[in-house]
């Protein structure tokens, strides 16, 4: 498996506030997170986060999806309770989109809007589903799906660790295949980036990750790097 990251705070913003995690060992766990609550606050959101999975560690005698939950809501109420014991951090939070490789398999948790990409043979399918206003009102049918990345109200979020205590995590599991790309990625590379915009700089590098990662990059700067650009693509081989 080879990993490339692409960590960058962007045009207009003075810090980055993203934060991620890539461990090989004892298997491969990706994470990716986007902090949120000005002075610093997210930048200290997404630390915490990206600090308790870090300290995850997998008991194969139990669930794997209610471990994962777990190791998820000890970091939203770690957060949870900085920021209420500190004003200067009131109102802080992150999203999460993580994944763990066992035996073929990606187990994801994610809550938020970062997302988790797989194209495989040429197709680039979304993993993760936003917690979002807009895509709730895709949900409901009040505009298509196309109209989300233009809507004004996109950067709203339902749900984020640290802001209550209850979360609604999105798990699942994917049977990974050989050549494989996954992008990990918060919305600096989603927002600036349409999906088929990513697909065809995917179609385009021929499975060099070195490339993929380059030129995502670039592009997302290009287009105006509005926001933090984080993400991690990995090649399955």
């Amino acid at each position: 498996m080879q990993f490339r990251i692409f960590y960058d705070k962007g045009k207009i913003r003075e810090n980055n506030e993203d934060n991620y995690l890539i461990k090989e060992k004892p298997y491969p766990l990706l994470v990716v997170a986007d902090g949120m609550g000005g002075h610093q606050a997210g930048e200290v959101a997404s630390k915490i986060a990206i600090d308790e999975i870090n300290k995850f560690s997998l008991n194969f005698e139990e669930d794997i999806f209610m471990q994962i939950e777990k190791a998820i809501r000890k970091a939203n109420k770690n957060i949870f309770e900085r920021a209420n014991n500190n004003s200067s951090y009131r109102g802080m939070g992150t999203t999460l989109s993580m994944g763990i490789i066992i035996n073929n398999y990606l187990y994801i948790g994610h809550v938020g809007d970062s997302r988790i990409y797989l194209f495989r043979e040429n197709n680039l399918s979304l993993e993760t589903k936003d917690h979002t206003l807009v895509q709730k009102y895709v949900d409901d049918k009040k505009i298509k799906q196309e109209e989300a990345f233009y809507h004004p109200q996109k950067h709203i979020l339902t749900q984020a660790l640290g802001v209550e205590s209850n979360l609604n995590i999105q798990i699942k599991k994917i049977l990974l295949q050989e050549n494989d790309i996954l992008i990990f990625c918060t919305d600096g590379l989603s927002d600036m980036l349409k999906k088929e915009d990513i697909k065809k700089i995917l179609l385009n590098n021929n499975l060099n990750i070195d490339d993929i990662s380059n030129v995502l990059g670039k592009e997302a700067l290009n287009k105006g790097g509005i926001d933090n650009i984080t993400f991690i693509a990995a090649l399955i081989n």
